[in-house]
């Protein structure tokens, strides 16, 4: 986890709360903390599954048909 995204993260939250509590707009997050916990812990919960996943080898890659935007592929005769 690089250091510099997390500090970045923080003061961009910050700054929002900030700006929301100034300009007296409903801030975008949980007035009160079981709610800010709830967050916390659904960001988390993802986070640690992303990188559980990340980890696994493709088991069903043979079966990805590809993206649907990639150029069919030509048959030589």
């Amino acid at each position: 986890m690089n250091p510099l995204k997390i500090l970045a993260g923080l003061i961009l939250s910050f700054l929002v709360g900030l700006a929301c509590r100034h300009f007296a707009i409903p801030a975008a997050s949980p007035p009160v903390l079981s709610g800010a916990l709830l967050v916390f812990m659904m960001s988390t919960g993802y986070w640690l599954v992303d990188r559980y996943v990340a980890r696994r080898a493709a088991q069903n890659k043979q079966h990805c048909g590809g993206h649907a935007i990639e150029a069919p592929r030509r048959s030589t005769p």
